[in-house]
């Protein structure tokens, strides 16, 4: 088929069809994490550091009080530690000659750390090594701290707020944790005279007799064990309404170059008899600053939503089909920032009575229900059925299965970068010596093992505390595939499916067994290996490799290009010609220079998905790729569209498709095309209009709200010209800013002598899908220059555009109808409001006249506490609609056949979640022939049909004159 044209110039079988609908130019879905789990954000866990400032804490060189204040700053600059709640408690006695306790406050009430590192950084700074160690009886105020109806006073005279305060929705799923670093047994004055087995005075705790303390001498940490286990089994709000679980505090030990006697002790605080956390034990602050982490992760991990679980249906966009196989990814949202997927091999085929699309288990079973969920199913891969469990069998299962070490590759070997990535110096492995501590963020060799053989499947958990689940084995698991589409890429006999996840690795799977062959990892990623280990609360994921993979043939060469969507601004360009021995070819990024030695200056996160041409570049007719410049997330948080327009993503870049090299970067700066402004997220749309193979032009959605043309010109003479022809938000308020993130869809007009392009294109703000403050629309734009570039780039506004939102021409009466058919016929296309909340999430498929498109309208739940999250509902709806007048042009969407209205352009779905592009299949018969008719489907649901009238459809000709 020829690639530059919007549709295919022949008639196609239902597989081919779907098969076409799939892989051919899939849309860029919705930015849709906070869809999937609604309110999810993170509470921050009470964490109060009980410090040791003895006088022991002095020795060493350097000062094991130096090294402590050297971990805490790592610990409190740490990015994943900012969404703690914590506070600081010192300890020591005010003297070697008194017996007066020092109890030490020193942040005062617990803070968030994030937004209080200057105070924390301070007050860590001034930590102090005076006298003895008071262990005990800092145990105590530790946990009178945190208990609301006690009242803890430190020495300066300060009282302490319990940080367990509030509204109970907002706070019952804080997880609460004392961390208690020592480098030695507890003792005080004159211990042996006054407090002989009495633990500084202590005999008993909250009624119970404390055991003597046996390990240490002079019995002076009696009751510590008996405070800790109290703690951690006491509900502190055991008779508060409001409160769900309980309430307790998990105490964990850090013991500092302690000898045998001290790490005894710290060892009996913790576990199941104990106060329910972990001892470590640290000799540098490398270690210490390990043990906090741990720490602190486990006390993250630890927050208990009440949520429930998303609805994720069926989606056509995301699957590959080859032959008589679909190939499905699948992903399970999480409260934490690693989410798993999974890849499933299933069976296609049409029903010979329907003609329907059916998809089914290696046992011939339905995959999906009425609904257009997953269903119990066994495929090709597994030997038993998964349960309806997306993370159970497919690839996932094989994953690390039989595989004595992992085939994961990086690009480590920069001396020479084509190296076949299968070469020992580009193997992520324990004995490649290319990978140092910097590259993994870690501090010691310890760590990067740690490390490495966690990503490569030879992990061997640590033995946990008998409290505790022992930690899941890596090998069975897999990242999601979030927003990210397989590719299958046949090898003679074989195939292989290439899939991006959130792993931060592009997989190369055996399409037969689903078995790994090789993943590759860019070495940008190699750092994140520790986040999506530790895998801490969060609202949102860890992206990894999140962006569109294109593959694609330069001469004998077969290629592959990935980007990262939200995980970054780079693409990562592979030569996949051997199945077994892919080579890295080149990184193109904002902040690495290409091959060449130009910069990508201005990339942003890379959305846009390469389009590969043959176009004339600086005279030359090259073999390029074409993409929009991505993402910039500073319009995260705009309401308006700013004159400045934005510092990434405005450009439009023409890559060599063998090497990377930047040769030519389209933009107002480098190119002078005026208007180019704002970041371009959406995949561009290449054209070659005359059929000869070479793209003359190139239509691009921006989203500040502009569409921009760009004309090329098809031979060694001539110069590239283009600009903006359409801007929806010139003028408009804050409440009027509307955003493109679909590709356009182009179709042409042509009758009574009348000629025009139409661009099609829908907004919503996949930033922000729950935001209501905007009412989103679909547009119809004209373009009058049809054949050859515009002399000037005139610019349609809204006051140009007709609003067909009330259906006047369709619905009204005579009178209104002649009126708003001559308004519609001096205007440059028309526009239709959707509903509140209502967002395209897909780009537009034109056939007939009739132009198709899908919505969503998510339900928010406005009661939802810091300690709720769940799935979101919504309304899911496909648009049939006229191209020339926004009309109606089915009877029988609305359900009851009858004349057609407003209520006939749209339908619900039967579906629950973000619902794919509608499709246009072309079925065949029983007998292997086409059928009397042509339907357009979403997922696999039937919402329009037309009689198979055999005519062309070659893009210029889609509408028939």
């Amino acid at each position: 088929m020829d690639p530059y044209h919007r549709i295919p110039p022949r008639y196609k079988s239902a597989i081919l069809g779907l098969l076409i609908s799939i892989i051919g130019t899939p849309p860029l879905l919705a930015d849709d994490v906070s869809l999937y789990l609604t309110g999810l954000n993170p509470p921050a866990p009470n964490v109060l550091f009980v410090l040791d400032e003895s006088s022991s804490m002095g020795n060493g060189q350097p000062s094991r009080r130096d090294q402590l204040i050297s971990a805490m700053r790592s610990i409190i600059r740490d990015p994943s530690m900012t969404n703690v709640n914590a506070a600081l408690l010192g300890y020591t006695t005010t003297s070697f000659h008194s017996n007066s306790l020092s109890l030490n406050a020193r942040t005062g009430d617990f803070k968030k750390i994030g937004d209080n590192s200057t105070t924390f950084i301070r007050e860590i700074n001034g930590l102090q090594h005076i006298a003895f160690t008071p262990t005990v009886k800092a145990l105590e105020a530790a946990v009178d701290w945190f208990h609301r109806d006690r009242t803890f006073t430190d020495t300066s005279g300060a009282t302490m707020a319990s940080p367990i305060t509030g509204d109970p929705a907002d706070n019952w799923c804080r997880p609460n944790h004392i961390v208690l670093l020592s480098d030695g047994e507890p003792r005080n004055t004159n211990d042996r005279i006054h407090y002989d087995q009495q633990g500084y005075g202590l005999t008993s705790y909250e009624g119970e007799d404390c055991e003597a303390d046996t390990e240490t001498a002079w019995h002076s940490g009696t009751c510590a064990k008996e405070i800790v286990h109290w703690a951690y089994t006491h509900d502190f709000a055991e008779n508060d309404a409001g409160w769900r679980g309980k309430q307790n505090i998990t105490t964990s030990t850090i013991g500092f170059a302690t000898d045998s006697t001290a790490e005894n002790f710290l060892r009996s605080l913790v576990g199941d008899n104990g106060g329910g956390g972990r001892f470590y034990s640290a000799t540098d602050s490398a270690q210490i600053i390990s043990a906090f982490q741990n720490i602190l992760t486990t006390a993250q991990q630890s927050i208990t939503y009440a949520y429930t679980a998303p609805t994720i249906p069926f989606n056509q966009d995301n699957a590959a089909v080859s032959g008589d196989r679909i190939y499905v990814p699948m992903l399970v949202p999480t409260a934490t920032q690693f989410w798993e997927g999974n890849l499933k091999s299933y069976t296609i085929s049409t029903d010979a009575a329907s003609s329907d699309i059916v998809l089914s288990d290696a046992h011939n079973d339905p995959i999906i229900d009425t609904n257009y969920e997953f269903v119990s199913s066994q495929d090709h891969w597994s030997s038993s059925p998964d349960g309806g469990d997306p993370l159970v069998n497919g690839a996932a299962a094989h994953m690390g299965e039989g595989i004595a070490s992992r085939k994961l590759y990086t690009n480590m070997d920069e001396e020479d970068p084509h190296l076949p990535l299968s070469n020992s110096a580009n193997l992520v492995s324990t004995t490649n010596t290319h990978i140092t501590h910097d590259d993994l963020g870690v501090a010691t060799d310890a760590e990067k093992n740690e490390l490495i053989n966690w990503i490569t499947w030879n992990w061997t958990a640590p033995t946990p505390p008998p409290d505790e689940d022992p930690a899941p084995s890596r090998e069975g698991s897999m990242g999601a595939p979030i927003h990210t589409h397989p590719a299958v890429v046949r090898y003679g006999n074989d195939n292989v499916i290439y899939l991006p996840t959130s792993e931060g690795v592009l997989e190369a799977i055996d399409a037969r067994t689903g078995t790994e062959l090789w993943a590759f990892m860019p070495k940008d990623l190699l750092p994140n290996i520790s986040l999506i280990k530790t895998n801490t609360a969060s609202s949102i994921p860890y992206y990894g490799l999140d962006g569109p993979l294109t593959i694609y043939k330069v001469g004998a060469k077969t290629m592959a290009i990935v980007g990262m969507r939200r995980g970054g601004k780079s693409y990562y360009m592979l030569d996949i010609s051997d199945k077994d021995a892919p080579v890295f070819i080149a990184q193109i990024t904002d902040s690495h220079p290409s091959t060449a030695g130009d910069a990508f200056d201005g990339l942003g996160q890379t959305w846009s998905k390469p389009f590969h041409a043959n176009v004339f570049v600086g005279g030359t007719l090259s073999d390029v790729l074409i993409f929009g410049g991505g993402y910039d997330t500073h319009q995260d948080s705009t309401t308006m569209r700013e004159p400045e327009g934005d510092d990434e993503g405005s450009a439009i870049f023409i890559v060599d498709a063998s090497d990377g090299r930047l040769l030519q970067k389209l933009s107002n700066s480098t190119t002078g095309i005026s208007g180019m402004n704002n970041a371009i997220a959406a995949d561009v749309v290449p054209f070659d209009m005359n059929r000869n193979g070479i793209v003359e032009r190139i239509y691009a959605a921006d989203v500040g709200g502009r569409i921009i043309r760009i004309d090329i010109p098809e031979s060694a003479t001539g110069s590239l010209t283009g600009g903006v022809i359409a801007d929806i938000n010139a003028g408009v308020g804050a409440n009027e800013f509307r955003r493109f993130f679909n590709t356009p869809e182009i179709g042409y007009y042509n009758k009574n002598g009348m000629q025009h392009l139409a661009i099609l294109i829908g907004t919503g703000n996949r930033t922000k899908p729950l935001d209501t403050s905007v009412t989103d629309r679909f547009y119809m734009i004209k373009d009058p220059h049809v054949w050859t570039a515009p002399a000037s780039y005139d610019t349609v506004t809204e006051s140009n555009l007709y609003d067909a939102t009330d259906n006047l021409i369709q619905d009204g009466s005579a009178s209104q109808r002649t009126s708003e058919n001559n308004e519609l016929a001096t205007k440059q296309g028309w526009f239709i409001n959707y509903r509140s909340s209502e967002k395209s999430y897909s780009e537009a498929v034109l056939y007939n006249y009739a132009v198709m498109f899908t919505t969503f309208s998510a339900d928010i739940s406005n009661n939802l506490s810091v300690c709720e999250a769940e799935g979101t509902t919504g309304t899911s709806r496909f648009y049939a609609i006229n191209m020339v007048n926004g009309t109606a042009m089915f009877p029988d969407l609305d359900g009851d056949g009858s004349l057609l209205n407003i209520q006939d352009r749209s339908k619900e779905l039967n579906m629950r979640g973000l619902p794919p592009t509608a499709n246009l299949v072309f079925p065949e018969n029983g007998a292997g022939m086409l059928s009397t008719s042509v339907k357009a489907m979403v997922a696999l649901e039937e919402v329009a049909e037309w009689p198979n009238q055999l005519i062309p459809i070659w893009w210029e000709e889609v509408i028939p004159e």
